[in-house]
C-alpha cells in the first residue's frame, strides 16, 4: 500500500474516531441528565464504536511498521488483543444496562425519565455524527479491512440511535417510563451481540483458528495452478490484515527450476489475488515416480531400436514452449531412410511421453563423430539468410521447414532438410555440417540442429 493511501486511510479514522467519541460525550452526559437508559445504552453502543474505531487506528499504525527482530510476522496481533479485551469490557458494560432496564420494567425506576427537550437534541446530534460518519467512510477504499469494519459500525450505531429515539420519544409522547427502558434491553442486547462477535473474532485470530472455507478456497486455488499435481501439508492463517500461507506442492519431475519457480509464483499471486497481502512459502516436491525431462528424453532416445548413442540435447522454454533438439548417432553405412525413420520413432516417443511439446528437432549422424555445439544469437532475417546459405548445396534437395526462437538470451535454429533417399548418413552428414558451419558464421554463437529426412 502506497504511503499516501494509508496516510488517507489514517485520516478517515481519526475523523470517524474523533465525531464519535463526541457522541459518547454528549449522549452519556445527557443521558444522565434525563436518567433515560435508551439514550445511556446508545452512548453505551457509541462507546463500544470509539473503542473499535481506535483499535482499528491504533493497528492501521502499527501494521504500517516492518516486521523487526521480535516480531517476525509483523504486529498484526495486536490488534485482536485489543479487540478481545475491549469486547469483554463492553460485554459488562451491557449486562450492566441489561440488568438495570430488567429491574426498571419490574420494580419501575427510583428516578422517572425527565421528558425535557434536550434529550432529543442529544439524539439528534448522534444522528448528525452518525450519517457524517457514513458519508466519510462510504465510497473509500472498500478491500481495506479496516474502513470497511468502521462502515459497518457506523451503520449499526445509526440503527441503535433510531432505537433510542423511538423508545424516548414515545415516553416524551406520555408513554409509560417502561418504554424508554425496553428500547434499553434492545440496545444492550444489540451491544452484547457485537461485543460477542468482536470477542470471538479477537480469539481465533489469538489462536490462529481460520475458516474451513478459506482454507479449502486456498487448496482449490493452489490444485488449479498449471503444473501442480498435489498439494499437501496446507497450512493458513491469519495475523492481523495478511494471510499466511505455507504449502508442498508435486510437480513432474522433469520440471526445471525456473518452471517450478514461476508455478510458486503463480501460486502466490492467485492467493494475493484473493486476500490482498498475503505471504506464501511454497516447497517443491518431485511426483513420486518420476525422472528428470533430460533423463526422460535420453531414455526415450536411446531406447529406439538403431541408436547408437545420443549428445548436445537441449530442451528449454521459450514463451512457454518447449523446443527439444538432440543429436542421434546411428551406423554410419545406414541409409538415409531407415534413419529418417528411427528420427521419427524418437520424435513420437518424446511427444507422447514428454508433453507440452512445441517443436522436436532430431538431428542424425554417424557413430563417434564428433561434433562441437556452439551458440549463436541471430536477427529477424534468419529465415531468409538459412535459406539462402541452403541453396548453395545442391545435394539438399529442399527445405520443409526452418524453426527459430531465443533462449536465455541464445537464438535456436532448426532446420528440416530434404536429401535423395539413396544417400549414405556419412555424405549427408558431411553437407549437413558445412551448412551447420556457414550458418554459424552468419549468426555467432548460435545453435544449429539440422534434421535430414529422404525426399518423397
Amino acid at each position: 500500500m502506497s504511503a499516501e493511501k494509508s496516510a488517507g486511510k489514517i485520516r478517515v479514522l481519526q475523523l470517524s474516531l474523533i465525531a464519535i467519541t463526541t457522541v459518547v460525550v454528549v449522549e452519556g452526559i445527557i443521558g444522565l441528565t434525563t436518567n433515560s437508559l435508551a439514550i445511556l445504552s446508545d452512548a453505551a453502543h457509541a462507546l463500544f464504536d470509539s473503542l473499535t474505531s481506535l483499535i482499528l487506528l491504533i493497528t492501521t499504525r502499527i501494521s504500517l511498521k516492518p516486521p523487526d527482530e521480535e516480531h517476525l510476522y509483523g504486529h498484526g496481533k495486536i490488534e485482536p488483543i485489543g479487540g478481545f479485551v475491549g469486547g469483554i469490557a463492553l460485554i459488562s458494560l451491557a449486562i450492566i444496562l441489561l440488568y438495570e432496564a430488567i429491574t426498571r420494567i419490574l420494580m419501575g425506576p427510583a428516578t422517572s425519565v425527565s421528558h425535557d427537550l434536550i434529550g432529543f437534541a442529544a439524539v439528534g446530534y448522534t444522528l448528525a455524527v452518525d450519517l457524517f460518519r457514513m458519508g466519510t467512510l462510504w465510497g473509500r477504499d472498500q478491500v481495506s479491512v479496516t474502513v470497511k469494519a468502521s462502515l459497518y459500525h457506523a451503520l449499526s450505531d445509526f440503527a441503535s440511535t433510531v432505537i433510542a429515539l423511538i423508545g424516548f420519544g414515545l415516553t416524551y409522547l406520555g408513554g409509560d417510563d417502561r418504554i424508554d427502558a425496553t428500547a434499553s434491553i434492545v440496545l444492550a442486547t444489540l451491544l452484547i451481540y457485537l461485543s460477542i462477535g468482536l470477542v470471538r473474532t479477537s480469539g481465533a485470530d489469538l489462536s490462529d483458528q481460520i475458516s474451513t472455507s478459506v482454507v479449502a478456497e486456498v487448496r482449490k486455488e493452489i490444485v488449479k495452478t498449471k503444473g501442480v499435481s498435489l498439494c499437501k501439508d496446507l497450512k493458513v492463517r491469519r495475523v492481523g490484515a495478511k494471510t499466511f500461507v505455507e504449502t508442498t506442492i508435486c510437480v513432474p519431475g522433469s520440471m526445471e527450476l525456473p518452471e517450478a519457480h514461476a508455478v510458486a509464483s503463480n501460486i502466490e499471486n492467485s492467493v494475493t489475488r484473493l486476500y490482498g497481502d498475503s505471504s506464501v512459502t511454497v516447497h517443491i516436491e518431485p511426483e513420486e515416480g518420476t525422472m528428470p525431462r533430460e533423463k526422460l528424453i535420453e531414455k526415450l532416445a536411446v531406447g529406439v531400436e538403431g541408436v547408437k548413442g545420443i549428445h548436445n540435447m537441449s530442451s528449454v522454454y521459450s514463451n512457454g514452449r518447449l523446443f527439444i533438439t538432440l543429436h542421434v548417432m546411428v551406423d554410419p553405412a545406414m541409409r538415409l531412410e531407415k534413419a529418417h525413420s528411427i528420427a521419427e520413432k524418437i520424435e513420437q516417443n518424446l511427444k507422447q511421453q514428454v508433453g507440452d511439446v512445441e517443436n522436436i528437432t532430431v538431428h542424425i549422424e554417424p557413430f563417434q563423430y564428433e561434433l562441437n555445439r556452439e551458440y549463436t544469437v541471430g536477427d529477424a532475417q534468419v529465415e531468409m539468410m538459412v535459406r539462402h546459405i541452403v541453396a548453395l548445396h545442391p545435394s539438399i534437395r529442399g527445405v520443409r521447414r526452418i524453426v527459430t526462437y531465443v533462449s536465455e538470451k541464445r537464438r535456436h535454429i532448426n532446420l528440416d532438410c530434404t536429401f535423395d533417399k539413396s544417400v549414405s548418413v556419412e555424405a549427408m552428414h558431411s553437407t549437413v555440417s558445412h551448412v551447420e558451419t556457414e550458418i554459424r558464421n552468419q549468426f555467432k554463437e548460435a545453435t544449429v540442429t539440422i534434421h535430414a529426412e529422404p525426399s518423397p
